[in-house]
Order: structure tokens, then C-alpha cells, then sequence
């Protein structure tokens, strides 16, 4: 179905968020608002498993939701059910991803009696559900948005969206695990410069000439919290403002100048003249 106008611009913007660049736990910290802001859902459940093969057992199992109901003893019932599930079973039959909803399958009174429901879902309150599956080289993934039962099910528009914003999601999250592995080696191979973790994730972005709120949106963080964090690093590198931390991030200044010049600046303004006069003789 063709999406509206509205739709299409709730799509961008949920398409240039999926693609800021972020470390893996930030795109998991921003990623399920991202999807609920285009498509209404109480629960947002990611799922991905290796597989030997299309009937064997999942393997090296991945589950991240939010907000958080799975607990571990849920989250094993899950995946032990996962090949029971009617969206598992089409998919193995017809190779078909989705989107699919649960309604295309069952009645509301046939999931009620559904082992899937008694162990899991009633204890999300996942009543109404609408998932997309994606292969990843030997993974396969599934998105997977809920709905309580008293809700009205998903629309043609949400299945529409969701089609259109799950291979974007994938590259997205090819991306995350691509930053983190590269910050993972630079952190191993740079000298920390006094900073925390975090400072240093902050400074990144900061050198790159990006804003305080710009820096909050992309490490899913406060404002204010990133205000702090930029105060702290001044202070650690001894710069009055973002350029000169910039340049000391991003390499263009070495920490060694900096003392230099921090050391001149401590000279009393007449010995600087003194000095100055004798360098002109």
C-alpha cells in the first residue's frame, strides 16, 4: 500500500536515526524508540540466533527488548518455543520474512490457548504482534513489535513500515558492531589522555565538531549529562574551550605542546615583554 505524506516523513526521520553513527550499546539504547516512533507498539523485542540449519536448534542466541520484561526464565522459554512459533513455521515452509502479524495465523482465542502465550507472552503483555525476519550471513534475525490484546492490531500501514524500516535496521546494526570494533582496537592502541570511557566516546564526537544536544542524541544520553562530561575533559586536558580539546582529540596537538604553552601561560606578563625584547635584539 502506498504510504501517505506523513508517513513517508516519519520514515526519513526514522531512517536518518537508524543511520547515526553509534557504538552497539548506544544503537541498542536508541533503536526501539526509533522503530516505536513509526510504528506504535508497548514492546520491542530483537531476536537473532546462528543456525546449523533451517530445522536445527538455535544456537549463540541474542535477545534484547525494551522496555526490559524478559527475564532470563522468560527469555529461555522463548527461544525454547521459537520453532513452535507460526511465524517460524511459515518462514521454514514458504521462505517468507514478513512483516507478518499474528492475526494472519491465529484468533485471539487460539493464541489464548497457545503454549507460546501461557509462558511468555501473557507475562509481556504482548497480545497483538507484527515481526520481520532478515538473514545475516549464518544468523537470522526477527524484529518484533507487541501490542496488548485490548489494543487495536497492527495495520496494513505498520506492516507497510515495518517492511521498509527492517533492512535499514539490519545495516544499522552492522554498522554498531563495525564502531564498536573499531573503538575497541583504537582504545588499545591510543593513550587515554586521563579520560574515562565515556569522556573519551564523548571527546570522539566533540572532535568531530558536533554540538552538546547533537552528542546527547547519538550516545542516547542528557543534554546536561554531556555538558558535564565536556567540562571534565577541559579540565583533564587543560584547554578553556571545545577547539582546544578538539585538537588534542583529534591529534592535531600533541599533549606536549599543550603543557608548553600552558607553562607560558603562567610567565608574568612583563617577563613575556622582557623576554620578547631580548628575542628582537
Amino acid at each position: 500500500m502506498p504510504l501517505s505524506t506523513r508517513d513517508l516523513d516519519v520514515l526519513q526521520t526514522a531512517l536518518l536515526e537508524l543511520h547515526e553513527e553509534r557504538d552497539l550499546s548506544a544503537f541498542r539504547a536508541v533503536a526501539p524508540d526509533v522503530v516505536r516512533a513509526a510504528i506504535p507498539c508497548d514492546h520491542f523485542v530483537w531476536l537473532e540466533s546462528s543456525f546449523a540449519g533451517v530445522m536445527e536448534p538455535m544456537k549463540d542466541s541474542v535477545v534484547w527488548d525494551s522496555p526490559p520484561r524478559l527475564t532470563p526464565a522468560l527469555r529461555k522459554r522463548l527461544l525454547a518455543l521459537a520453532s513452535e512459533h507460526p511465524f517460524t513455521i511459515h518462514a521454514k515452509k514458504t521462505g517468507e520474512w514478513g512483516p507478518l502479524r499474528l492475526s494472519d495465523f491465529l484468533t485471539d482465542e487460539q493464541f489464548r490457548s497457545s503454549r507460546h502465550w501461557k509462558d511468555v507472552s501473557r507475562h509481556t503483555g504482548g497480545g497483538r504482534m507484527l515481526s520481520s525476519g532478515a538473514l545475516r550471513g549464518d544468523r537470522v534475525g526477527t524484529l518484533n513489535l507487541t501490542r496488548p490484546f485490548e489494543s487495536p492490531d497492527f495495520s496494513e500501514r505498520d506492516r507497510h513500515m515495518l517492511r521498509q524500516l527492517t533492512p535499514h535496521f539490519i545495516q544499522a546494526l552492522h554498522a554498531a558492531e563495525r564502531v564498536t570494533a573499531r573503538r575497541e582496537g583504537a582504545a588499545r592502541e591510543r593513550p587515554s589522555l586521563g579520560l574515562t570511557a565515556r569522556e573519551s566516546e564523548v571527546g570522539l564526537w566533540l572532535a568531530r565538531g558536533r554540538t552538546n544536544p547533537e552528542i546527547a542524541r547519538i550516545l542516547s544520553m542528557q543534554p546536561r549529562t554531556v555538558e558535564k562530561h565536556v567540562e571534565r575533559i577541559l579540565v583533564k586536558l587543560g584547554v578553556e574551550n571545545r577547539t582546544g580539546a578538539a585538537m588534542i582529540i583529534g591529534g592535531l596537538e600533541e599533549p606536549d605542546a599543550r603543557k608548553s604553552r600552558a607553562a607560558e601561560s603562567v610567565i608574568p606578563a612583563a617577563g613575556r615583554t622582557r623576554r620578547v625584547a631580548r628575542q628582537k635584539r
